[in-house]
């Protein structure tokens, strides 16, 4: 990039986080920011206790994936269970298989299959067909951090009632580079 390039980003930049600063400067913004994060965490504990509540889960065995011993648990769905949150609904509708790294505690692998069809908008915006699987995986990169590697899918379904989808995919990711940036700023208190 040209120097006049980067001297124009670095000021924009700036000028965001000056922004930034004087949004967060007033109490009412920083009360209104503290409830959002407050209701962010509280739904997303919601939905980790409807994880445990919907699913049956079960370690199976130890299997080595890219060199790293990990546990396979199998999840399936509770009949029994009424979910309580909008996750949770949805999850009902899913079987899983995840392999979790014995050292590191990190989700290695996961597959996840639809077991009956789900129905988003009463079924008239889309319907994802019973027997849909998607997988995620991750490696753990620089022997550092766990990052994504793959993500595959097979899937049918239905949009808006009238276009039936049947959908194949793979998504890769590599060549993650580690670097590492020093940069530098000071703020004087927002007027």
């Amino acid at each position: 990039m040209a120097a006049d390039q980067l001297a124009r980003q670095d000021r924009e930049r700036k000028e965001d986080v000056d922004a930034y600063v004087k949004s967060q400067a007033s109490e009412p913004q920083r009360q209104k920011a503290a409830r959002e994060r407050e209701q962010a965490r509280r739904r997303t504990n919601a939905a980790i206790d409807d994880l445990f509540r919907i699913y049956d889960i079960r370690m199976i065995r130890r299997e080595p994936i890219d060199g790293h011993v990990t546990i396979l648990a199998t999840l399936d769905p509770k009949d029994s269970v009424r979910p309580q949150t909008d996750d949770g609904k949805i999850m009902r509708n899913f079987k899983a298989r995840a392999w979790i790294s014995e050292t590191d505690y990190e989700l290695v692998r996961i597959e996840i299959e639809a077991i009956r069809d789900l129905s988003f908008g009463m079924g008239l915006l889309a319907r994802v067909h019973k027997g849909t699987i998607a997988t995620f995986e991750r490696r753990k990169v620089n022997n550092e951090v766990w990052l994504p590697a793959k993500v595959t899918w097979i899937a049918s379904g239905r949009l808006l009632l009238v276009r039936r989808l049947r959908l194949r995919g793979i998504s890769e990711f590599s060549n993650y580079k580690k670097f590492t940036v020093g940069t530098s700023e000071a703020y004087g208190q927002p007027k």
